[in-house]
């Protein structure tokens, strides 16, 4: 003897999707807050991480280049090296010159056409990763080469720069 099954009746299978219903909401709810949770967290620490990475004192080790308009003769600019450029979350101070709060808004740029655009200079002579990560700190710009590195903007001359150890 084959057993039927018993059809549920219409209002018992209206309460399963209605409960089905509801279970898919608050599962897409916990997946929206969990997916937002971790997008926001990397870029809190991609931030800090950033700022981590740029503040400290930095040795001008060699002029690069210079942008098409500049405030430094090539041999201003060869006098400044060894000279300490400091990167602090409230100033940035070079010498004499304190340029005051600084923000540390990063974007990674292909540096082609960002030097270009922004500082009308060729990418040529400063061997920049593509992409690279520019820093702009209000007063000036950095762009990080590599761990311990920088390449530092300064009166229209690109300084080469390691960081000095504390």
């Amino acid at each position: 003897m084959i057993k039927k099954r018993r059809r549920p009746r219409v209002n018992e299978e209206i309460e399963n999707v209605i409960s089905r219903s509801i279970l898919t909401q608050q599962v897409k709810s916990i997946l929206f807050v969990a997916a937002v949770s971790m997008i926001a967290v990397p870029f809190a620490q991609a931030s800090d991480s950033i700022e981590r990475r740029v503040t400290g004192e930095w040795r001008f080790t060699a002029a690069l280049d210079g942008a098409e308009i500049v405030a430094l003769d090539e041999h201003e600019a060869h006098a400044l090296l060894g000279q300490i450029f400091t990167i602090r979350k409230d100033k940035v101070e070079f010498g004499e010159r304190d340029c005051g709060e600084t923000g540390f808004e990063a974007q990674k740029v292909e540096p082609g056409m960002h030097l270009r655009v922004s500082f009308h200079a060729s990418a040529k002579a400063l061997r920049l990763p593509n992409p690279v990560t520019v820093v702009d700190l209000n007063c000036t710009s950095v762009f990080i080469t590599k761990p311990k590195h920088l390449i530092i903007f300064w009166q229209g001359w690109f300084f080469d720069a390691v960081r000095v150890k504390n």
